[in-house]
């Protein structure tokens, strides 16, 4: 049996919907305005309204639900209009073009499309960095993780106002540690960036599939 509340949120570029369950199944539905500049005000607005509704507290609305899901448009249509952030990429040096290459023109997983538009690239090509380090298909370091070229990254990132940064190095599904300590430097240096792991994010074999997911998400 459910603790209490099951609270789903649909935000949406308009609106932005609450659905809440009791554990009696009784079912609730809610709407309040989208907040476009800030979308988590939205759900602020909209669990201030159950809260005001229930006469419970919006932290014990949440502390009491077991599940709670957020579905919303907002990344998807940012990523679309492409309103969203330049993106900074660290990833293994030789590897700085594997999101352009992408899957060559194997758009739809299995047949070829030559005429198949380019894709824009969320990090262009002067805000990719490779970085000396290897790790190898069982998961050993063939080559330690070079931390200046690292630093050199992340004075670039900081040179061109660069808030967020994918992290996506080859085999790091298998030993992530390089990636780790990518990240504690880019914590380090720029401390309010905000930084996707590749192998956290996506621990999938296949480098573009897992570096483009960390780019789309950073």
């Amino acid at each position: 049996m459910r603790s209490h509340y099951r609270l789903g949120i649909d935000a949406g570029g308009t609106f932005t919907d609450f659905v809440l369950a009791d554990k009696s199944s009784n079912v609730k539905i809610y709407k309040t305005p989208s907040t476009p500049n800030d979308p988590t005000k939205a759900i602020e607005n909209g669990l201030a309204l159950i809260s005001e509704d229930l006469d419970v507290s919006p932290e014990d609305i949440v502390s009491q639900s077991d599940l709670c899901i957020n579905g919303t448009t907002v990344g998807l249509n940012a990523l679309i209009q492409h309103k969203g952030s330049l993106v900074g990429l660290i990833c293994t040096k030789g590897h700085e073009d594997s999101i352009e290459i992408r899957l060559g023109h194997k758009e739809d997983g299995y047949r070829y499309d030559p005429d198949y538009p380019p894709a824009v690239m969320l990090a262009p090509r002067y805000l990719r960095r490779g970085i000396r380090e290897r790790v190898i298909s069982n998961g050993t370091i063939k080559t330690p993780m070079n931390e200046h070229d690292v630093r050199e990254a992340c004075k670039l990132f900081i040179d061109n106002d660069i808030k967020t940064i994918a992290v996506s190095f080859i085999w790091s599904v298998l030993n992530p540690s390089h990636e780790i300590r990518a990240a504690q430097i880019i914590k380090e240096m720029m401390p309010d960036a905000i930084i996707t792991i590749g192998s956290e994010l996506y621990p999938q074999i296949r480098e573009y599939t897992r570096t483009s997911t960390a780019i789309t998400n950073a």
